[in-house]
């Protein structure tokens, strides 16, 4: 190290100690004032209890004033606590010097996970990574830059940045980057275990991906991005930006994420608490499907599907799902539900308590309500009905009973020839185009292809609640959600949406939505991709190209083991194969391990078969609510959105992955790994996997014998 470094890196000790010496001074000051406020609101408490008989009703509210007042303090200072200790262990990871064009010198803009200014002077020591400032940090290199600050845009020049690894308030390690983010940097933290759950990327963030992050003009904002890319972190990230950037119009409670299933939830739910702001609510198309459903029908759950699919696909259930997953048939649907009104509402006379409206009354009544759905128009018809004719019979001194009430409602009823939206849902299948794409799943229960077109169904033709409350909503795996789900939500959630996942990725083939059909939906939306895939090794990453060719995908270059395949003699010799492989990998620097079975029902055997020769592993089904460490075995579909260290991916024979459903699953499972890969089966390989012959060697493809040999000590590969 040269002595100009020696005297930099000393330089950002001493700053660094500085910083932290600030930081301390901050913590004990909000932790008395936490303190401050317990006691203030003991000895409220204490005084109303003792005084409170004497007191009149002005002195009991200012005592209640006075409580709330240092309620209210103290929860403001325990956040603000939470984020000076977040502060202490790591207070900045970048810095950028710019120097703006008027001023004399370059000034150093030191960037953290959050603001922090000098409590005495209020100059500002750290800046949060969403201040306007710290774009400057991800989007440029050494040179001209500028940066939207309120007052406008600041031009200037960037003349160095640097990155540090911080941890427990010391400095492990720091970079000069001329460029956004130095590869030394992004290489460490891609090298590192997968976590229980995932973390923020602050101080990884690419130029590409801060451009998503900060977009804030996008009404509806649709990310396509390829496996490992980080979209969903991303997708956080965007919202903790617009938290921040939006704070006086926008909190937590106003932001809704629409997740695949609740494992996933659960695994990406530290990352807003992370980066200092409230978890957001979580909903699912399964959670709005019972509220819609629970007093309608039974109905199959996409779950269910997925499981009967994967069991055997049904040429005509799967040609029902293609033509329901269309742009077109929403636009069909729709047109047929809205000419309704005007071809089966058949106008009569009313007749009640020999009082009478006339069919011409009821047509023009009827009339003045067109764009609201038809049956809120039947019941406004209806109550309209009731007043005139309750008025008429009371005028002449009679009486108006609730029988009457119901006579006139069932007289409008009549007018139109279906009860609910599911027998007009059904109807919609008796033109002869149609005959035969409407099948019930069971007695009283209907497909999973036909819940949402129902639920759709339901909201044309009757009033039902929004979510009027949520301002910013995030879907993720988009790739799974027809475009009658997205009309649904549309519906729903009138507010701005950002939308992300990978076409690559679907579970169903038969009904999968690309940006181009989801936005068939949302004309008006922003569609941005991301190509680079960050997860995996450039040997995985290649090795999934091959079962699943994406010729947009830009791997990261970080190398690693090649995936192996092994063939084994039998089941039994599977299973000792995959036990050998757990073992190898509880010997490993890697903590995390996901055994990704194709269905449900094969990764229940294989944990009970592993739980019975003393493997502590965690099986999760769609059951599970809950991420687990350590081992994991589950299947690709629940593992969608999920990483770990090293997978083991059984059975890939070509009797369990045949179709192009089980392609879309292997590609899933093997994407799901940071580090090492494996595969094993008896039996003939996958026809998605004899690529690996080609090139044997390259690829790791072995038997168990040579694997169990290769994977020995030297010492006992001897003789």
């Amino acid at each position: 190290m040269t002595d100009v470094q020696n005297r930099v890196e000393q330089q950002e000790r001493q700053h660094l100690a500085e910083t932290v010496r600030l930081l301390t001074v901050a913590l004990e000051g909000v932790t008395a004032t936490i303190d401050s406020s317990a006691s203030a609101i003991q000895a409220h408490k204490e005084h109303m209890w003792a005084h409170w008989r004497d007191m009149d009703g002005v002195e009991k509210a200012n005592v209640r004033v006075e409580v709330n007042t240092s309620v209210t303090l103290a929860e403001h200072a325990v956040t603000v606590r939470k984020r000076l200790q977040r502060l202490l262990a790591s207070p900045y990871f970048g810095r950028v010097d710019f120097h703006a064009g008027g001023d004399t010198e370059a000034g150093a803009h030191y960037i953290g996970v959050h603001n922090f200014s000098d409590p005495r002077t209020q100059e500002i020591v750290v800046h949060d990574w969403r201040a306007p400032v710290s774009s400057l940090y991800y989007d440029f290199e050494s040179g001209e830059a500028f940066f939207q600050a309120p007052q406008g845009t600041v031009h200037g020049e960037i003349t160095g940045k640097r990155q540090y690894k911080i941890q427990d308030g010391r400095l492990e390690y720091m970079f000069e980057s001329a460029l956004n983010i130095g590869d030394d940097v992004l290489q460490r933290e891609l090298s590192q275990s997968a976590d229980d759950k995932m973390k923020n990327i602050v101080a990884t963030i690419q130029r590409e991906q801060n451009a998503v992050i900060r977009n804030e003009t996008a009404q509806v904002l649709i990310l396509q991005g390829v496996a490992g890319s980080g979209k969903t972190s991303i997708a956080l990230h965007r919202v903790a930006f617009l938290l921040y950037r939006f704070k006086d119009t926008l909190s937590s409670d106003n932001v809704m994420i629409l997740s695949p299933n609740k494992v996933f939830g659960d695994y990406i739910a530290n990352v807003l608490p992370e980066l200092g702001e409230e978890q957001i609510a979580e909903i699912d198309f399964n959670t709005i499907a019972a509220t819609f459903l629970a007093k309608v029908t039974d109905y199959e759950t996409f779950s269910e599907q997925v499981v009967n699919l994967l069991d055997r696909v049904d040429e005509a259930a799967a040609e029902r799902m293609r033509y329901k997953a269309t742009p077109e048939f929403v636009t069909q649907l729709d047109a047929w539900i809205t000419s309704r009104a005007d071809e089966e509402f058949t106008p009569a006379e009313i007749v009640q308590k020999n009082n009478r409206l006339s069919a011409g009354w009821v047509a023009a009544t009827f009339g003045q309500s067109p764009t609201l759905p038809i049956f809120t128009r039947l019941d406004l018809l209806a109550d309209t009905a009731v007043h005139l004719l309750k008025q008429q019979a009371l005028d002449r001194g009679g009486k108006w009973t609730a029988a009457d009430t119901t006579g006139v409602r069932r007289q409008v009823r009549a007018m139109f020839p279906y009860k609910d939206a599911l027998a007009v849902y059904k109807a919609f299948y008796s033109d002869s185009a149609r005959r035969g794409l409407f099948k019930p799943f069971g007695r009283k229960k209907i497909e999973y292809a036909d819940v949402f077109p129902l639920i759709y169904t339901m909201i044309r033709t009757a009033r039902h609640e929004s979510y009027s409350r949520i301002r910013h909503l995030l879907i993720d795996e988009m790739q799974d959600y027809t475009p009658v789900q997205y009309a649904v939500v549309r519906a729903l959630f009138s507010c701005r949406m950002t939308i992300l996942g990978d076409s690559n990725q679907s579970v169903n083939p038969f009904s999968s939505s690309s940006p181009s059909t989801i936005r068939s939906i949302f004309p008006e939306a922003d569609c941005l991709e991301l190509r680079k895939s960050y997860r995996s090794t450039t040997e995985i990453t290649d090795f999934a190209q091959h079962i699943s060719p994406n010729n947009k995908i830009i791997p990261i270059e970080r190398h690693g083991r090649p995936p192996q395949v092994i063939a084994c003699a039998d089941q039994k010799s599977q299973l000792a194969q995959i036990l050998t492989l757990v073992e190898q990998h509880r010997d490993s620097e890697h903590r995390s391990l996901g055994i990704i079975c194709k269905t449900a029902a094969q990764a229940e055997t294989l944990y009970r078969a592993l739980s019975e020769s003393g493997v502590e592993l965690t099986f999760l089904d769609y059951d599970s609510t809950e991420f687990a460490g350590g081992i994991v075995i589950t299947t690709a579909h629940i593992s969608k959105g999920l990483e770990f260290d090293t997978v083991i991916v059984p059975h890939v024979n070509d009797t369990n992955y045949a179709n192009e459903m089980d392609r879309c699953m292997l590609y899933i499972a093997c994407t799901r790994a940071m580090h090492e890969l494996h595969l094993t089966h008896d039996g003939p390989v996958s026809r998605f996997l004899r690529f690996a012959d080609e090139h044997r060697r390259g690829l790791g493809v072995v038997d168990a014998e040579t694997a169990e040999i290769r994977d020995r000590p030297m010492s006992a590969r001897v003789g």
